[in-house]
């Protein structure tokens, strides 16, 4: 894949767009031709239109540049709805469902000149039970999930830019399991119209990418922030703390050596290094987490509860049930256990820029019937902060392995740079 055009990241396919060193067509049309060759075995998209994405190319390509992704290629997540692609929210239920209108973070990427590919596969709801997708290196083994399809694509080189969501750990897992950067934004720091709901208190839109300034123009794009990554740390290494957290030891032996090789090779480079030695703060945010999705995911979905029970899979049923057995007080309860660690969260970020965690427990596990564990991303989602997963290193079975950068609620430009800086240093491996 290596020169090819579809291995090229979204700002370097726009940079060369823009100065006629290739054109949109040439990019697309690289892109399908990853596509057909390795979808059958990696199961990526549930809905593709290469006709309809080869014509947008061409009338990209007539058309003059001016929009900061113009004539690149990006693909959709399953639950996000779009007007020329069937969302079904990967469910039986909405099998060839048609929205009448694009998700708005679809139309804001679109009116920067991104051309949709196609749609990826999610697990049925964004939950639990998993679509066709295999992991692109090693098709024996889970991609993650939600986002399944999304952190396939962008591995295999089939599109350089992805969307993707995340309620429990449906961006940073599969980012980490197929080796790609996974950015979950702030809570509300994305429009979610047009996207499949679960937990209003939980759900961010998030995006898949190869390089981290594709990450910073896609939400630029969105959102209007700088088109450039943030110089805050142009001249200067971040401050970086390592948080082991209560289930530092529940994952593989790979994940925990991981993420002190990378503290020191982050260290080698001039990065400021410390461990977060109080960890009061992260009691009982897992089981919140589990609390909160539950019981606001049986009230977003009570209506496919109530009327298509035989077409939903035991594990969305266990998932209702849980939600509609729990009382309101208990998920108050839930909520003011966040609200708690978000006060406490702000002075930890008094010692460092960024924090540094597990991403997954550890490699992809073997098999396509389950996903792997949220276990290292539910207490992040649930405190709302941003999220990026980058790449380093690979297990014992030579699939890749990941570290998880934290930042600050709305402070997303910030940890882009360092997410920036630490993937400069940490890459090659």
């Amino acid at each position: 894949m290596t020169g090819e055009l579809n291995a090229l990241g979204a700002a370097e396919i726009a940079r060369r767009i823009g100065s006629k060193q290739t054109t949109a067509v040439e990019v697309m049309s690289a892109c399908l031709a990853r596509v057909k060759a390795r979808e059958e075995t990696v199961g990526a998209f549930i809905h593709l239109d290469e006709d309809k994405a080869l014509a947008a190319a061409e009338a990209a390509d007539k058309a003059p540049a001016g929009g900061l992704l113009h004539g690149v290629p990006f693909a959709i997540k399953d639950i996000i709805d779009t007007a020329d692609f069937p969302t079904g929210w990967g469910s039986p239920i909405y099998h060839g469902y048609q929205p009448p209108r694009n998700a708005s973070c679809v139309e804001l990427l679109m009116r920067q000149g991104a051309i949709p590919v196609g749609k990826t596969v999610s697990t049925e709801f964004a939950y639990f039970q998993p679509g066709k997708t295999a992991n692109p290196h090693n098709p024996g083994h889970t991609p993650g999930g939600s986002s399944s399809g999304s952190a396939a694509a962008v591995a295999d080189g089939m599109v350089p830019l992805a969307f993707g969501s995340q309620t429990a750990g449906s961006m940073i897992r599969p980012a980490a399991f197929c080796g790609v950067l996974g950015y979950k934004a702030s809570h509300g720091g994305f429009d979610l119209q047009g996207v499949m709901g679960l937990s209003a208190s939980l759900d961010t839109l998030g995006l898949m990418a190869r390089e981290v300034e594709d990450l910073v123009l896609a939400r630029a794009a969105m959102c209007g922030a700088g088109p450039a990554v943030h110089p805050a740390f142009a001249n200067s290494a971040p401050r970086i703390g390592l948080v082991r957290g209560p289930d530092w030891s529940n994952g593989s032996a790979e994940m925990r050596d991981v993420c002190e090789r990378a503290m020191a090779r982050l260290a080698e480079q001039g990065a400021e290094t410390s461990e977060i030695g109080d960890l009061s703060i992260f009691s009982n945010l897992e089981k919140s987490q589990k609390v909160v999705m539950a019981f606001e995911t049986a009230r977003a979905r009570i209506f496919e509860f109530e009327h298509y029970r035989g077409q939903l899979s035991h594990h969305f049923i266990a998932l209702m049930e849980d939600g509609l057995a729990l009382s309101r007080r208990a998920y108050e309860e839930a909520l003011g256990v966040r609200d708690q660690a978000q006060q406490g969260l702000s002075a930890l970020f008094q010692e460092a820029d960024v924090l540094l965690t597990p991403s997954a427990p550890g490699e992809a596990p073997e098999g396509l019937s389950a996903t792997g564990d949220p276990l290292y991303n539910r207490p992040w989602t649930l405190l709302q902060v941003p999220c990026v997963s980058v790449p380093f290193g690979a297990g014992p079975r030579g699939l890749p392995l990941s570290v998880q950068l934290i930042g600050q609620m709305g402070d997303d430009d910030r940890l882009l740079a360092a997410a920036d800086w630490v993937h400069q240093c940490l890459r090659g491996e």
